[in-house]
């Protein structure tokens, strides 16, 4: 008990989260002297009836707004100066200016290769809305030309992945949620300095929040000293800011623009099932080769833009291989700053598309109403929904949130299933044998509205039947849940479990 008391004391998460509430408590002290002992009141109560008025009128999910509403109408003299500390979804007028200056630098057209937008729409008008709109909203289109491989085993994945970076001759993109000291980021990281000596433009985004307990602080530092240029996304400072919750969730490896990864691995022993705490870690990662990677280098550039800067030529990006073609691959990215989720609004759409089934992997179920009606009126309609979640958490509130959403939804006819073996951290989508969603975007608030986020949308691909291989596979590992097996009786737990659905947005 001792050593692990003086682990958690030498981490740096743990000091941030006792100055995150030292200071929210002595915030919460002096909005309270200031309105009781010097006659403040009034105005912290007008302060919060106007962030009412901007939490209302904010075109924003009415999930994520209902819950601000709650806080601010419960806490009437705080809730409004808690609001605007927390809850400023702007980019700064500097972000904004790099944004604005880097789509002016986007190729010209002619530049491209042609895209599949128009032949998606003739030949599977079915999911063509789907697409169509992904591209309205987001800009990045779907293609062909792109070959697709399926990682179902991690290691599989980090294997591949060396033998890749060893071809790499221009430049080597890497943006990450996590990246690990350990043995596979060591073989990952000599790889990249030896392409740094050959001249290959080598760049890493990893977010620091998300990193904090994987590697040292100001790990871009050292990064940085072996050639590579490094940044750390929205690092972590020791004072309340209202951008603290925005968190780059993403995972995008881009050699040369030609070969990428992506999916729910980041790049850590853990997820090699190296090092075991959960049990066996059940994930996946897709690679792609050609047309589509672009979308992939797209994104990246854009965010290097945001947290670098620089002016780079994006015609020098485009992919420069031919591939066979793997039907429809349309990579796309999610961001908070927007007034749309477009990850989940691609999810929801899936599922009303459906006619025979949609089957869902997800490791933190904590779903919207939006969504959680879409699911329920699927399954009323007879549609086969069927979710497959952790049975080992990762995360105990989030687990008690996610089986609290079970009921409601095994009651409408889905069926829930828990991965017996572990830990399952997959974020997968398959509907008809005909679509399929790949990516890293978890069934939760933070992911829908709080992280930088990716997916890629698969029609009459490959990777559909394989993804369709996976799930029968996990199926076989996996138990079905009963309302019986995930409901509490004693008192005490059903107040924990409505406490942390009311704030399960914050999770």
């Amino acid at each position: 008990m001792l050593r692990k008391l003086l682990r958690l004391m030498t981490q740096r998460l743990f000091w941030f989260a006792v100055f995150m509430v030292i200071q929210f408590l002595l915030l919460l002290y002096i909005v309270l002297w200031a309105s009781y002992e010097k006659g403040f009141y009034l105005a912290f109560t007008a302060l919060s009836i106007i962030m009412l008025f901007v939490v209302f009128t904010r075109p924003e999910k009415p999930a994520y707004k209902m819950v601000w509403m709650f806080l601010i109408g419960i806490l009437p003299v705080f809730g409004g100066v808690l609001y605007l500390l927390m809850a400023n979804k702007k980019l700064g007028y500097f972000s904004r200016k790099k944004m604005k200056r880097f789509l002016k630098s986007l190729p010209d057209a002619s530049s491209f290769p042609e895209t599949a937008d128009a032949s998606l729409y003739e030949e599977v008008p079915a999911y063509s809305h789907i697409s169509r709109y992904i591209s309205n909203k987001t800009g990045l289109p779907a293609w062909k030309g792109t070959e697709c491989t399926y990682f179902y085993y991690n290691e599989e994945f980090f294997l591949d992945l060396l033998k890749e970076i060893k071809n790499a001759h221009s430049f080597i993109f890497i943006e990450y949620f996590i990246i690990g000291e350990g043995k596979w980021w060591s073989r990952i990281l000599d790889e990249l300095i030896e392409k740094v000596r050959e001249g290959v433009d080598v760049r890493i985004i990893y977010d620091d929040m998300g990193s904090i307990n994987a590697i040292p602080n100001r790990y871009d530092i050292k990064l940085r000293s072996y050639g590579i240029k490094a940044v750390a996304f929205n690092r972590v400072k020791l004072h309340i800011n209202p951008r603290l919750n925005f968190r780059d969730h993403r995972k995008i490896f881009d050699i040369d623009g030609n070969v990428c990864y992506t999916g729910g691995l980041n790049l850590a022993d853990e997820y090699a099932n190296d090092e075991i705490r959960f049990g066996y870690w059940k994930d996946n990662a897709v690679k792609f080769k050609g047309d589509a990677v672009w979308n992939f280098t797209f994104m990246f550039l854009e965010m290097w833009t945001g947290v670098w800067g620089g002016e780079d030529n994006l015609s020098a990006y485009l992919p420069t291989m031919s591939f066979p073609d793997d039907g429809f691959v349309q990579p796309f990215g999610d961001n908070p700053f927007d007034d749309s989720c477009t990850a989940e609004d691609v999810y929801i759409q899936m599922i009303a598309n459906a006619k025979r089934y949609v089957w869902i992997t997800t490791p933190y179920l904590v779903p919207d109403d939006q969504m959680m009606g879409a699911l329920m009126i699927a399954a009323a309609s007879g549609v086969d929904v069927r979710i497959i979640t952790p049975h080992f958490p990762d995360k105990k509130t989030v687990f008690e949130v996610s089986r609290s959403n079970c009921i409601p939804l095994i009651e409408a006819g889905v069926k829930i299933y828990e991965y017996m073996p572990g830990f399952i951290h997959s974020k997968t989508f398959i509907a008809d044998d005909e679509a399929a969603v790949v990516g890293t975007t978890n069934i939760d608030y933070r992911s829908f509205y709080l992280h930088y986020e990716l997916s890629v949308l698969f029609v009459h691909s490959s990777i559909v039947n394989a993804v369709k291989e996976d799930f029968s596979k996990t199926f076989e590992l996996s138990e079905l849940i009963t309302v019986d097996m995930v409901k509490v009786h004693g008192p005490i737990r059903r107040l924990i479990r409505y406490f942390l659905r009311l704030f399960s947005p914050a999770f």
